[in-house]
C-alpha cells in the first residue's frame, strides 16, 4: 500500500510538467499554429524561473527567511515572462514573415535549448546561490503542509505543491474559455478556416499572436515547476526538460485537444514514464525491460493516432488549419 501510494504521489507531481506543456501547446493548436518549439519554450521558462528565483535571493539579506509565497510567485511569472517571448518569436516569424512552422518550432527548439543550458549552467556555478535555491525548492514541495502524511488520501492528492494544482485550474480555465466562450470560438475558427474567419472580418494574425503568446507562457511553467519545484533547486543545464516538451506533443494528440482530458493523459504518460524506475529493483537483471517500458508513452500516442485514424470522428482530428500558415491574398 505504501509503495502505492507514493507511486501515485510521484505520478501526480511529475505529470505536472508534462500539463502546463500540453496546454499552452493545445491553445497553440486550436489557433492553427503547429508549435513545434515548445520543448524549447519550457527550457526558456525553466530559465526564466530560476532567473525569477535568483533575482529574489540576491535581493535578500543573507540569513533573511524565504517568503513561501513569493519564491513561488515571482518565478511564476518570470516563467510566463520568458516563455511568452518564445511563442512571441515563434509568431513573428510564422505570422508576419509566413516562414513554414515546423522549421521555425525545430528551429527555435534548438536555439532555445542552448541559450537556456548556457545560462542555466552559469547560474549553477554559483554555489552561494545554491543552497538558498535548495532550501525554496524544498518549501515548495508542498502547498498544504497540514494534511501531509495524515492519510494515503493526503499523501496523494494534498502532498503536491502549487504548481500542481495551478496546472489543473489553468486546463480546465483553458477549456471553459476555448469551449464556452464567444473568444474561444473565435480562437478555434481561426484554427478551422483562417480565409472564413477573416472573411467575417476576425484578425487571424492577432488572434494567432495572442493564442501563441499565451501558449508559450503556459508551457514555460512547466519548465519551471521541474527546475524549482520536481528536482527541488538541484538543477543543471543538461536536465532535458526538451524531452518532456516533446512527450508534451504527444499528450496534446492523445487528449484530442481537450485541456480537462490532457488533465488526465498527463497523469497517464506520468505514470509511463516514471514505472521504469520504480520497477527497477524488481526487474534484477532484465536491464532491457527499463528500455521497452520507456517506450510506452510513444507506443499510447500511436495506438491513439490509429484509432481516430480508423473512425474519422470530426471531434478527434486536429484542427483543419492546423500548421497552414495564412496568406491573405490568397484569399
Amino acid at each position: 500500500m505504501t509503495s502505492v501510494v507514493s507511486f501515485l504521489s510521484m505520478a501526480i507531481k511529475f505529470s505536472t510538467v508534462f500539463l502546463f506543456g500540453a496546454t499552452g501547446e493545445i491553445i497553440n493548436q486550436k489557433s492553427g499554429h503547429l508549435n513545434m518549439g515548445t520543448p524549447g519554450i519550457m527550457y526558456l521558462g525553466a530559465l526564466g524561473g530560476i532567473v525569477g528565483e535568483y533575482i529574489y535571493i540576491l535581493c535578500l539579506p543573507a540569513s533573511a527567511p524565504l517568503n513561501p509565497f513569493l519564491i513561488f510567485f515571482i518565478p511564476t511569472i518570470f516563467a510566463i515572462l520568458f516563455g511568452a517571448i518564445g511563442g512571441l518569436i515563434f509568431s513573428f516569424f510564422t505570422v508576419t514573415l509566413h516562414c513554414n512552422q515546423n522549421v521555425t518550432g525545430l528551429t527555435l527548439t534548438t536555439l532555445s535549448v542552448g541559450i537556456a543550458c548556457l545560462f542555466i549552467g552559469m547560474i549553477g556555478e554559483k554555489s552561494n546561490i545554491m543552497t538558498r535555491m535548495h532550501e525554496a525548492g524544498q518549501l515548495m514541495q508542498h502547498a498544504f503542509p497540514w494534511f501531509h502524511n495524515l492519510s494515503w488520501f493526503g499523501d496523494i492528492f494534498l502532498s503536491q505543491s502549487w504548481f500542481t494544482y495551478l496546472g489543473i485550474v489553468v486546463a480546465i480555465v483553458a477549456a471553459i474559455i476555448l469551449n464556452k466562450t464567444r473568444v474561444g470560438l473565435t480562437v478555434r475558427a481561426v484554427g478551422e478556416n483562417a480565409s472564413a474567419a477573416d472573411s467575417a472580418g476576425i484578425n487571424v494574425n492577432a488572434y494567432r499572436y495572442v493564442a501563441t503568446i499565451i501558449g508559450g507562457g503556459i508551457a514555460g511553467i512547466g519548465g519551471a515547476f521541474y527546475e524549482l519545484d520536481k528536482v527541488q533547486g538541484h538543477f543543471q543545464a543538461s536536465d532535458g526538460i526538451d524531452a518532456f516538451g516533446w512527450l508534451a506533443l504527444c499528450i496534446v494528440i492523445f487528449s484530442l485537444w481537450k485541456p480537462t482530458i490532457a488533465v488526465l493523459a498527463s497523469f497517464g504518460f506520468a505514470c509511463l514514464s516514471i514505472l521504469p524506475s520504480f520497477l527497477a529493483p524488481y526487474l534484477g537483471g532484465i536491464g532491457y525491460m527499463k528500455y521497452v517500458l520507456e517506450m510506452a508513452p510513444y507506443l499510447a500516442t500511436i495506438i491513439v493516432l490509429i484509432i481516430t485514424s480508423i473512425f474519422e470522428n470530426k471531434k478527434s482530428q486536429p484542427p483543419a488549419n492546423l500548421g497552414v500558415s495564412y496568406f491573405r491574398e490568397d484569399r
